[in-house]
């Protein structure tokens, strides 16, 4: 998966497990410490809206998600990347595939893969 599509799966699959009574603390520190980095410490309004709603209904609003990332600076941030990776590992594979299906790829404008172990071809004319 690319890191933004790791980053966007991992709140999602963090968010359903986080509200489980079996989610270790380790997936609930990370998450947590994914969560202040993409509300900036709870100053992005929009991103804490988003985060809730995502929480409250993991998957249910995708592209707010995405915004909250890339107002982040996600897809260029190290530290975010490394704890989204840190959290997926954490999780069963079952979590992680459940979260991934939720993401809507239809807006794409570059060549997008989601899923793992793919092999993709692009010819440019």
């Amino acid at each position: 998966m690319d890191p933004f599509t790791v980053i966007v799966t991992a709140l999602i699959a963090g968010a359903a497990a986080g509200g489980q009574d079996a989610a270790s603390a380790t997936v609930r520190d990370v998450y947590q410490a994914i969560r202040r980095r993409i509300s900036r410490g709870g100053d992005d309004a929009e991103a804490r809206a988003a985060l809730e709603a995502n929480e409250a209904t993991p998957g249910s609003n995708v592209a707010a998600l995405e915004a909250a990332v890339v107002r982040a600076g996600g897809a260029g941030d190290s530290e975010l990347q490394a704890l989204a990776a840190h959290l997926l590992n954490a999780l069963p594979d079952s979590a992680t595939d459940h979260a991934q299906r939720h993401i809507d790829l239809r807006q794409a404008r570059v060549a997008v893969q989601s899923g793992d172990n793919n092999t993709q071809t692009n010819t440019f004319n």
